[in-house]
C-alpha cells in the first residue's frame, strides 16, 4: 500500500538567517582589505629591500664576502612580502598573470640568493628577473592596477635583462661586471615601487 503522507523539504537556513549576496568591493579597496600586510609595512619592506640591494654593492663579493652575502640575503628576503602584496592586487584583475608573477618573483629571490654566493648563477638570476619584470610590467601597463608608465618602465628593464643575458652568452663573457649595476637598478626600482604603493594606499584611504 502506498502511503498518503508527503514529506516536505524545508530550506536549510544558516544560524544568521538567509544568505545575502556579498557586496561588491572596488579592486583597490579589496586589495587593501585582504592583503596580509599593511600599506606601511609594504612600503617599509620594499624600501628597505631596495636600500639593502644598493648598499650590498658597496661591499662587493670580493672585498667583504660575508657582509655582502648577509646584506644580499636580507635584501632578497624582504622582497617576499612585496610579492605577496602584489599577488593580492594582481589576482583581482588577472589570475594567470598573478600566478606567473608570484612564481617568477619567488624564483628571483631564490636564484638571487644563489647568485650572491655563486657567480655561475648570475645569468639564470637575471633571466628570471626579466621574466618577473616583463610579467608584472605588462600586467600594470594593460590593467592599470599600478601606474601604466611604471609598467612600461618595468617592461623596458625586463628587455634590458634579456638583452644582457643573450649578449654575454654569445660573447662567452662572465656576467659578474654588469651584476652589481643591475643590483643598484633593482634597488632603485624597489624603492620606487614602495613609494607608489604607499601613495596609492594613502589615496584610497582618503576616499
Amino acid at each position: 500500500m502506498r502511503s498518503n503522507l508527503k514529506i516536505r523539504r524545508r530550506p536549510i537556513l544558516s544560524a544568521s538567517g538567509p544568505s545575502r549576496a556579498a557586496p561588491k568591493i572596488a579592486p583597490t579597496m579589496a586589495a587593501a582589505a585582504t592583503s596580509p600586510f599593511t600599506a606601511s609595512s609594504r612600503f617599509h619592506c620594499s624600501a628597505i629591500s631596495g636600500l639593502a640591494h644598493i648598499g650590498s654593492t658597496s661591499f662587493g663579493p670580493g672585498l667583504y664576502p660575508s657582509w655582502y652575502f648577509a646584506i644580499s640575503a636580507a635584501a632578497y628576503g624582504l622582497i617576499l612580502p612585496v610579492i605577496a602584496s602584489l599577488h593580492v592586487r594582481h589576482q583581482l584583475v588577472r589570475q594567470s598573470g598573478a600566478v606567473l608573477g608570484t612564481i617568477a618573483g619567488a624564483s628571483v629571490v631564490t636564484l638571487g640568493l644563489g647568485a650572491a654566493a655563486n657567480p655561475d648563477l648570475i645569468p639564470g638570476a637575471l633571466f628570471v628577473r626579466g621574466v618577473w619584470w616583463w610579467t608584472i610590467g605588462k600586467l600594470w601597463a594593460e590593467t592599470g592596477v599600478l601606474p601604466r608608465a611604471f609598467g612600461w618602465i618595468t617592461m623596458a628593464l625586463a628587455v634590458l635583462c634579456f638583452a644582457l643575458v643573450i649578449a654575454y652568452a654569445i660573447a662567452g663573457l662572465p656576467m659578474s661586471p654588469p651584476d652589481l649595476p643591475l643590483r643598484i637598478v633593482l634597488g632603485a626600482w624597489l624603492v620606487a615601487l614602495g613609494a607608489i604603493v604607499w601613495r596609492d594606499s594613502r589615496t584610497t584611504m582618503s576616499r
